[in-house]
Protein backbone atom coordinates (compact mmCIF):
# COMPACT_ATOMS: atom_id res chain seq x y z
CA UNK A 1 0.00 0.00 0.00
CA UNK A 2 1.17 3.70 -0.72
CA UNK A 3 0.68 6.79 1.65
CA UNK A 4 0.90 9.79 -0.72
CA UNK A 5 0.25 13.25 0.82
CA UNK A 6 -2.10 15.42 -1.06
CA UNK A 7 -2.70 19.64 -0.93
CA UNK A 8 -5.27 20.93 1.59
CA UNK A 9 -3.53 18.20 3.97
CA UNK A 10 -5.04 14.93 2.63
CA UNK A 11 -3.75 11.74 2.17
CA UNK A 12 -4.38 9.04 -0.65
CA UNK A 13 -4.12 5.26 0.54
CA UNK A 14 -3.68 3.06 -3.02
CA UNK A 15 -3.89 -0.58 -2.12
CA UNK A 16 -1.60 -2.82 -4.45
CA UNK A 17 -3.24 -6.34 -5.38
CA UNK A 18 -2.71 -8.99 -3.04
CA UNK A 19 -3.00 -12.60 -2.29
CA UNK A 20 -6.28 -13.29 -0.35
CA UNK A 21 -6.12 -15.20 2.87
CA UNK A 22 -7.12 -18.80 2.19
CA UNK A 23 -7.82 -18.86 6.23
CA UNK A 24 -10.80 -16.25 5.52
CA UNK A 25 -12.47 -17.89 2.61
CA UNK A 26 -14.15 -20.02 5.58
CA UNK A 27 -16.04 -18.71 8.78
CA UNK A 28 -17.11 -21.43 11.29
CA UNK A 29 -19.93 -21.23 13.56
CA UNK A 30 -18.00 -21.00 16.60
CA UNK A 31 -16.85 -17.72 15.41
CA UNK A 32 -20.49 -16.58 15.00
CA UNK A 33 -21.56 -17.63 18.42
CA UNK A 34 -18.73 -16.03 19.90
CA UNK A 35 -19.75 -13.02 18.13
CA UNK A 36 -23.35 -13.30 19.42
CA UNK A 37 -22.47 -13.78 22.64
CA UNK A 38 -20.30 -10.47 22.24
CA UNK A 39 -22.79 -8.75 20.45
CA UNK A 40 -25.74 -9.53 22.92
CA UNK A 41 -23.51 -8.89 25.68
CA UNK A 42 -23.00 -5.19 23.89
CA UNK A 43 -26.53 -4.20 23.68
CA UNK A 44 -27.28 -5.58 26.94
CA UNK A 45 -24.80 -3.43 28.77
CA UNK A 46 -26.56 -0.32 27.52
CA UNK A 47 -30.04 -1.48 27.46
CA UNK A 48 -30.35 -4.12 30.50
CA UNK A 49 -34.16 -3.92 30.67
CA UNK A 50 -33.74 -6.28 27.32
CA UNK A 51 -33.83 -10.03 28.17
CA UNK A 52 -31.64 -12.92 26.56
CA UNK A 53 -32.71 -16.51 27.01
CA UNK A 54 -29.81 -18.35 27.83
CA UNK A 55 -27.74 -20.15 27.85
CA UNK A 56 -26.34 -22.09 23.98
CA UNK A 57 -28.90 -20.55 21.28
CA UNK A 58 -29.16 -16.19 22.39
CA UNK A 59 -32.50 -14.59 21.60
CA UNK A 60 -33.19 -11.62 22.35
CA UNK A 61 -36.98 -10.55 23.12
CA UNK A 62 -39.41 -8.06 22.54
CA UNK A 63 -40.14 -5.59 25.52
CA UNK A 64 -42.85 -4.28 26.83
CA UNK A 65 -43.81 -1.89 24.81
CA UNK A 66 -42.64 -4.45 21.65
CA UNK A 67 -39.64 -3.45 19.46
CA UNK A 68 -38.11 -0.94 21.87
CA UNK A 69 -34.60 -2.83 20.65
CA UNK A 70 -35.24 -1.85 17.21
CA UNK A 71 -35.55 1.91 17.91
CA UNK A 72 -32.50 1.64 20.35
CA UNK A 73 -30.48 0.47 17.11
CA UNK A 74 -31.16 2.75 14.93
CA UNK A 75 -30.74 5.38 17.13
CA UNK A 76 -27.30 4.05 17.82
CA UNK A 77 -26.00 3.44 14.07
CA UNK A 78 -27.68 7.46 13.11
CA UNK A 79 -25.72 9.10 16.22
CA UNK A 80 -22.62 7.12 14.79
CA UNK A 81 -23.11 7.10 10.86
CA UNK A 82 -25.12 9.86 10.29
CA UNK A 83 -28.42 10.29 8.65
CA UNK A 84 -29.46 7.21 6.09
CA UNK A 85 -29.71 7.84 2.21
CA UNK A 86 -32.14 5.00 1.85
CA UNK A 87 -35.41 4.56 3.23
CA UNK A 88 -35.64 2.98 7.02
CA UNK A 89 -39.02 1.07 7.32
CA UNK A 90 -40.69 1.33 10.77
CA UNK A 91 -39.93 -2.18 11.87
CA UNK A 92 -37.70 -4.55 9.85
CA UNK A 93 -38.96 -8.04 10.64
CA UNK A 94 -41.70 -7.77 7.25
CA UNK A 95 -39.45 -5.41 5.59
CA UNK A 96 -38.21 -7.64 2.20
CA UNK A 97 -34.54 -6.44 3.15
CA UNK A 98 -34.45 -8.44 6.15
CA UNK A 99 -36.25 -11.54 4.85
CA UNK A 100 -34.28 -11.51 1.96
CA UNK A 101 -30.71 -11.21 4.35
CA UNK A 102 -32.94 -14.28 6.27
CA UNK A 103 -33.21 -16.55 3.31
CA UNK A 104 -29.47 -15.56 1.87
CA UNK A 105 -27.57 -18.05 3.82
CA UNK A 106 -28.95 -20.84 2.36
CA UNK A 107 -27.30 -20.05 -1.07
CA UNK A 108 -23.83 -19.26 0.46
CA UNK A 109 -20.92 -21.86 0.01
CA UNK A 110 -20.34 -24.70 2.15
CA UNK A 111 -17.73 -22.88 3.88
CA UNK A 112 -19.62 -19.86 5.90
CA UNK A 113 -23.48 -20.94 5.01
CA UNK A 114 -23.99 -22.59 8.64
CA UNK A 115 -21.66 -19.76 10.16
CA UNK A 116 -24.14 -17.13 8.14
CA UNK A 117 -27.10 -18.87 9.53
CA UNK A 118 -26.30 -18.82 13.22
CA UNK A 119 -25.60 -15.42 12.56
CA UNK A 120 -28.50 -14.39 10.79
CA UNK A 121 -30.89 -16.49 12.95
CA UNK A 122 -30.67 -13.36 15.50
CA UNK A 123 -33.20 -10.97 14.72
CA UNK A 124 -31.02 -8.22 16.44
CA UNK A 125 -28.21 -8.73 15.01
CA UNK A 126 -30.12 -9.38 11.46
CA UNK A 127 -31.79 -6.06 12.03
CA UNK A 128 -27.83 -3.96 12.47
CA UNK A 129 -26.95 -6.19 9.29
CA UNK A 130 -30.04 -3.99 7.24
CA UNK A 131 -29.31 -1.32 9.39
CA UNK A 132 -25.27 -1.20 8.10
CA UNK A 133 -26.90 -1.80 4.35
CA UNK A 134 -29.07 1.31 4.56
CA UNK A 135 -27.40 3.94 6.79
CA UNK A 136 -23.52 3.35 5.55
CA UNK A 137 -23.21 1.11 2.51
CA UNK A 138 -26.07 3.46 1.11
CA UNK A 139 -23.61 5.67 0.98
CA UNK A 140 -21.61 3.97 -1.96
CA UNK A 141 -24.86 4.90 -4.06
CA UNK A 142 -22.68 7.99 -5.12
CA UNK A 143 -19.92 7.38 -8.09
CA UNK A 144 -17.01 8.25 -4.76
CA UNK A 145 -19.01 7.63 -2.01
CA UNK A 146 -18.33 10.65 1.22
CA UNK A 147 -18.25 9.77 4.20
CA UNK A 148 -18.21 12.98 6.96
CA UNK A 149 -19.08 11.48 10.26
CA UNK A 150 -16.11 10.87 12.20
CA UNK A 151 -17.25 7.14 13.14
CA UNK A 152 -17.81 6.60 9.85
CA UNK A 153 -14.60 7.78 8.55
CA UNK A 154 -12.54 5.96 10.75
CA UNK A 155 -14.33 2.37 9.93
CA UNK A 156 -14.13 3.07 6.60
CA UNK A 157 -9.93 3.40 7.33
CA UNK A 158 -10.22 0.22 9.31
CA UNK A 159 -11.96 -1.50 6.23
CA UNK A 160 -9.51 -0.59 3.86
CA UNK A 161 -6.41 -1.44 5.81
CA UNK A 162 -8.03 -4.86 6.85
CA UNK A 163 -9.44 -6.15 3.50
CA UNK A 164 -8.37 -3.22 0.89
CA UNK A 165 -11.06 -1.11 -0.82
CA UNK A 166 -12.05 -4.07 -3.50
CA UNK A 167 -13.18 -5.99 -1.15
CA UNK A 168 -15.41 -3.75 0.67
CA UNK A 169 -16.21 -1.76 -2.75
CA UNK A 170 -17.57 -5.55 -3.81
CA UNK A 171 -19.45 -5.90 -0.75
CA UNK A 172 -21.16 -2.63 -0.87
CA UNK A 173 -22.62 -2.90 -4.64
CA UNK A 174 -23.97 -6.69 -3.53
CA UNK A 175 -25.72 -5.03 -0.79
CA UNK A 176 -27.29 -2.32 -2.88
CA UNK A 177 -28.37 -4.80 -5.00
CA UNK A 178 -29.90 -6.73 -2.90
CA UNK A 179 -31.57 -3.69 -1.50
CA UNK A 180 -32.78 -2.72 -4.99
CA UNK A 181 -34.33 -5.83 -5.74
CA UNK A 182 -35.49 -7.12 -2.62
CA UNK A 183 -37.46 -3.28 -2.62
CA UNK A 184 -38.97 -4.65 -6.22
CA UNK A 185 -39.70 -7.81 -5.17
CA UNK A 186 -43.33 -8.83 -5.54
CA UNK A 187 -43.30 -12.57 -5.46
CA UNK A 188 -41.89 -15.09 -3.29
CA UNK A 189 -39.69 -15.57 -6.74
CA UNK A 190 -38.57 -12.84 -6.67
CA UNK A 191 -37.29 -12.29 -3.24
CA UNK A 192 -35.60 -15.98 -3.75
CA UNK A 193 -33.84 -14.28 -6.37
CA UNK A 194 -32.58 -11.24 -5.02
CA UNK A 195 -31.14 -13.55 -1.99
CA UNK A 196 -29.53 -16.22 -4.23
CA UNK A 197 -27.62 -13.44 -5.97
CA UNK A 198 -26.85 -12.29 -2.80
CA UNK A 199 -25.70 -15.45 -0.86
CA UNK A 200 -23.40 -16.73 -3.88
CA UNK A 201 -21.60 -13.05 -4.12
CA UNK A 202 -20.95 -13.46 -0.12
CA UNK A 203 -17.43 -15.65 0.66
CA UNK A 204 -15.60 -15.76 4.29
CA UNK A 205 -14.16 -12.21 4.40
CA UNK A 206 -17.19 -9.91 2.58
CA UNK A 207 -19.20 -12.10 5.85
CA UNK A 208 -16.77 -10.70 8.45
CA UNK A 209 -16.62 -7.24 7.01
CA UNK A 210 -20.79 -7.18 7.49
CA UNK A 211 -19.68 -8.67 11.16
CA UNK A 212 -17.36 -5.65 11.82
CA UNK A 213 -20.19 -3.11 10.43
CA UNK A 214 -23.20 -4.10 11.99
CA UNK A 215 -20.56 -4.95 15.44
CA UNK A 216 -19.69 -0.96 14.99
CA UNK A 217 -23.18 0.14 15.02
CA UNK A 218 -23.67 -0.56 18.60
CA UNK A 219 -20.15 -0.53 19.93
CA UNK A 220 -18.94 2.07 22.17
CA UNK A 221 -16.09 3.88 19.67
CA UNK A 222 -15.19 3.31 16.89
CA UNK A 223 -12.37 0.84 15.60
CA UNK A 224 -8.53 1.76 16.37
CA UNK A 225 -6.26 2.29 13.22
CA UNK A 226 -4.61 0.71 11.39
CA UNK A 227 -4.93 -2.66 14.04
CA UNK A 228 -8.71 -2.26 13.89
CA UNK A 229 -11.25 -4.67 12.00
CA UNK A 230 -11.92 -8.17 13.24
CA UNK A 231 -9.19 -8.16 15.39
CA UNK A 232 -9.34 -11.99 16.48
CA UNK A 233 -11.77 -12.82 13.82
CA UNK A 234 -10.19 -11.27 10.77
CA UNK A 235 -6.63 -11.35 11.75
CA UNK A 236 -3.94 -9.16 11.12
CA UNK A 237 -4.27 -6.03 8.56
CA UNK A 238 -3.83 -7.02 4.69
CA UNK A 239 -2.33 -2.92 4.38
CA UNK A 240 -0.44 -1.08 6.70
CA UNK A 241 0.83 2.54 6.92
CA UNK A 242 4.18 3.20 8.40
CA UNK A 243 4.11 4.49 11.94
CA UNK A 244 0.08 4.22 12.30
CA UNK A 245 -2.51 6.36 11.39
CA UNK A 246 -4.53 8.76 13.09
CA UNK A 247 -8.21 9.85 12.43
CA UNK A 248 -9.27 13.35 13.55
CA UNK A 249 -12.98 14.53 14.57
CA UNK A 250 -13.50 16.82 11.68
CA UNK A 251 -12.16 13.82 8.96
CA UNK A 252 -13.35 12.93 5.82
CA UNK A 253 -13.18 9.74 3.76
CA UNK A 254 -13.78 9.75 -0.44
CA UNK A 255 -13.46 6.22 -1.70
CA UNK A 256 -11.83 6.88 -5.29
CA UNK A 257 -13.36 5.41 -8.62
CA UNK A 258 -9.91 3.89 -8.90
CA UNK A 259 -10.21 1.97 -5.77
CA UNK A 260 -7.70 4.32 -3.26
CA UNK A 261 -9.57 5.90 -0.31
CA UNK A 262 -8.79 9.72 -0.06
CA UNK A 263 -8.64 10.82 3.43
CA UNK A 264 -8.66 14.37 5.38
CA UNK A 265 -8.29 15.67 8.59
CA UNK A 266 -5.98 12.36 9.70
CA UNK A 267 -2.23 12.18 10.48
CA UNK A 268 -0.12 9.52 9.65
CA UNK A 269 2.98 8.07 11.68
CA UNK A 270 0.77 8.31 14.98
CA UNK A 271 -1.10 5.56 16.47
CA UNK A 272 -5.05 6.30 17.02
CA UNK A 273 -5.47 6.74 20.66
CA UNK A 274 -8.75 5.43 21.46
CA UNK A 275 -9.48 1.65 21.94
CA UNK A 276 -12.12 -0.38 20.87
CA UNK A 277 -15.55 -0.44 22.67
CA UNK A 278 -18.62 -2.80 23.20
CA UNK A 279 -17.80 -5.06 20.88
CA UNK A 280 -13.95 -6.01 21.20
CA UNK A 281 -13.72 -6.87 17.79
CA UNK A 282 -10.66 -4.98 17.75
CA UNK A 283 -6.69 -5.02 18.84
CA UNK A 284 -7.46 -8.73 20.46
CA UNK A 285 -4.19 -10.21 18.48
CA UNK A 286 -1.41 -9.21 20.94
CA UNK A 287 -3.64 -10.76 23.40
CA UNK A 288 -5.50 -7.83 24.55
CA UNK A 289 -6.87 -4.36 23.78
CA UNK A 290 -4.09 -3.11 22.58
CA UNK A 291 -1.38 -4.82 24.61
CA UNK A 292 1.79 -4.52 22.81
CA UNK A 293 2.88 -8.05 24.39
CA UNK A 294 5.27 -6.20 26.44
CA UNK A 295 6.37 -6.88 30.53
CA UNK A 296 7.14 -3.93 31.92
CA UNK A 297 5.23 -2.45 35.18
CA UNK A 298 3.49 -5.63 35.29
CA UNK A 299 1.58 -5.20 38.47
CA UNK A 300 2.15 -8.22 41.17
CA UNK A 301 0.42 -6.45 44.24
CA UNK A 302 -2.31 -9.77 44.44
CA UNK A 303 0.07 -12.69 42.78
CA UNK A 304 2.79 -13.16 40.22
CA UNK A 305 1.62 -11.80 36.80
CA UNK A 306 -1.19 -13.90 35.53
CA UNK A 307 1.00 -14.03 31.70
CA UNK A 308 3.76 -11.89 31.07
CA UNK A 309 2.83 -11.95 27.51
CA UNK A 310 -0.60 -10.48 27.54
CA UNK A 311 -0.28 -7.71 30.43
CA UNK A 312 -3.49 -5.88 29.84
CA UNK A 313 -5.03 -9.35 30.86
CA UNK A 314 -2.71 -9.00 34.21
CA UNK A 315 -3.56 -5.61 34.74
CA UNK A 316 -7.58 -5.98 34.68
CA UNK A 317 -6.99 -8.58 37.31
CA UNK A 318 -5.07 -7.07 39.75
CA UNK A 319 -7.81 -3.66 39.43
CA UNK A 320 -10.35 -6.71 39.58
CA UNK A 321 -9.26 -7.30 43.25
CA UNK A 322 -8.33 -3.92 44.38
CA UNK A 323 -11.84 -3.27 43.90
CA UNK A 324 -13.43 -6.05 45.75
CA UNK A 325 -10.46 -5.37 48.93
CA UNK A 326 -11.76 -1.41 48.98
CA UNK A 327 -15.26 -3.03 49.15
CA UNK A 328 -14.20 -5.48 52.30
CA UNK A 329 -14.04 -8.47 50.44
CA UNK A 330 -11.52 -11.42 52.00
CA UNK A 331 -9.35 -13.89 51.08
CA UNK A 332 -8.75 -12.51 47.59
CA UNK A 333 -6.80 -15.25 45.04
CA UNK A 334 -5.02 -14.21 41.84
CA UNK A 335 -5.40 -17.17 39.09
CA UNK A 336 -5.51 -19.87 41.88
CA UNK A 337 -7.08 -23.25 41.74
CA UNK A 338 -11.27 -22.84 42.55
CA UNK A 339 -11.32 -23.96 46.26
CA UNK A 340 -14.58 -24.01 48.98
CA UNK A 341 -15.07 -22.34 52.20
CA UNK A 342 -12.58 -24.62 53.79
CA UNK A 343 -10.30 -24.35 51.15
CA UNK A 344 -10.22 -27.65 49.78
CA UNK A 345 -10.21 -28.20 46.19
CA UNK A 346 -13.72 -27.93 44.23
CA UNK A 347 -13.64 -30.47 41.41
CA UNK A 348 -15.98 -30.18 38.26
CA UNK A 349 -18.18 -33.38 38.19
CA UNK A 350 -18.59 -33.38 34.26
CA UNK A 351 -14.78 -32.44 33.65
CA UNK A 352 -14.62 -31.33 29.69
CA UNK A 353 -11.01 -32.79 28.21
CA UNK A 354 -10.04 -33.89 31.84
CA UNK A 355 -9.78 -30.76 33.05
CA UNK A 356 -11.20 -31.34 36.76
CA UNK A 357 -10.26 -28.11 38.16
CA UNK A 358 -10.41 -24.37 36.87
CA UNK A 359 -8.30 -21.10 38.19
CA UNK A 360 -10.82 -18.29 38.13
CA UNK A 361 -8.81 -14.93 37.29
CA UNK A 362 -9.99 -13.01 40.63
CA UNK A 363 -11.29 -14.97 43.53
CA UNK A 364 -12.60 -13.29 46.85
CA UNK A 365 -15.35 -13.85 49.36
CA UNK A 366 -17.79 -11.43 49.78
CA UNK A 367 -18.55 -9.76 53.34
CA UNK A 368 -21.63 -11.86 53.53
CA UNK A 369 -19.61 -14.90 52.77
CA UNK A 370 -20.58 -15.82 49.42
CA UNK A 371 -17.69 -16.96 46.95
CA UNK A 372 -17.15 -14.33 44.11
CA UNK A 373 -15.01 -15.84 41.20
CA UNK A 374 -14.33 -13.57 37.74
CA UNK A 375 -12.90 -14.53 34.25
CA UNK A 376 -11.99 -12.09 31.71
CA UNK A 377 -11.38 -13.17 27.72
CA UNK A 378 -8.46 -11.26 25.94
CA UNK A 379 -8.85 -13.03 22.73
CA UNK A 380 -12.35 -13.60 20.86
CA UNK A 381 -10.90 -16.96 19.90
CA UNK A 382 -10.49 -18.28 23.19
CA UNK A 383 -14.53 -17.22 23.93
CA UNK A 384 -15.92 -20.99 23.66
CA UNK A 385 -13.14 -22.28 25.93
CA UNK A 386 -13.89 -19.81 28.60
CA UNK A 387 -17.47 -20.33 28.29
CA UNK A 388 -16.48 -23.81 28.86
CA UNK A 389 -14.10 -22.62 31.78
CA UNK A 390 -17.90 -20.28 33.13
CA UNK A 391 -19.50 -23.86 33.10
CA UNK A 392 -17.27 -25.90 34.94
CA UNK A 393 -16.54 -23.58 37.74
CA UNK A 394 -20.12 -22.76 37.87
CA UNK A 395 -20.81 -27.07 38.38
CA UNK A 396 -18.18 -27.18 40.48
CA UNK A 397 -19.62 -24.55 42.91
CA UNK A 398 -22.91 -23.65 42.19
CA UNK A 399 -23.56 -21.67 45.64
CA UNK A 400 -21.07 -19.31 44.32
CA UNK A 401 -21.51 -15.83 41.87
CA UNK A 402 -19.62 -16.50 38.63
CA UNK A 403 -18.60 -13.95 35.90
CA UNK A 404 -17.39 -13.63 32.45
CA UNK A 405 -15.77 -10.51 31.03
CA UNK A 406 -14.15 -9.48 27.95
CA UNK A 407 -11.29 -6.80 29.11
CA UNK A 408 -12.81 -3.37 28.32
CA UNK A 409 -16.05 -4.51 30.98
CA UNK A 410 -18.06 -6.01 28.90
CA UNK A 411 -20.63 -8.53 30.51
CA UNK A 412 -20.55 -11.55 28.78
CA UNK A 413 -22.51 -14.08 31.06
CA UNK A 414 -23.09 -14.33 34.91
CA UNK A 415 -24.53 -16.75 37.38
CA UNK A 416 -25.89 -15.92 40.61
CA UNK A 417 -27.33 -18.52 42.96
CA UNK A 418 -30.58 -18.18 44.03
CA UNK A 419 -31.20 -16.25 46.96
CA UNK A 420 -27.84 -14.37 46.52
CA UNK A 421 -28.41 -10.57 46.21
CA UNK A 422 -26.05 -8.69 43.47
CA UNK A 423 -24.35 -6.51 43.76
Amino acid sequence: MRANSLPGGRVRLSFEPVEPDPALAEMSVEEAQAVLTVFHAAVLSERPEIRIIPPSRLRLLDEVDGKGWERHLRERFLSRFGGALLSLPETWEHSRLYQALKLSPRYMGAGVREAAAELFSSPVFLASVCLSVVVYFGAWLNPEPLFSKAFAVTLTAALALTVGMLEVANLALACLRLYRESEAARTQKELDAASEHFGKSVGGTMLRVMVMVASMGVAKTAPTVPHGGLGALLGSPMHAVEGGLAVGAAATATVVADGSLILSGVALGEVATHVCGGMALCATMNGGAGGSGSSAGLSTRYGPPHTRANPPHNEAIEKDLASREATEHSRLRKNKAQVDAKDSPLLDPKPVGGTRFRRPDASSVRPDGVRHNTNYVSNLRDLKRELEAFEAMRRADPKAIHELYLLDGTLVRRYVPAGVKFP
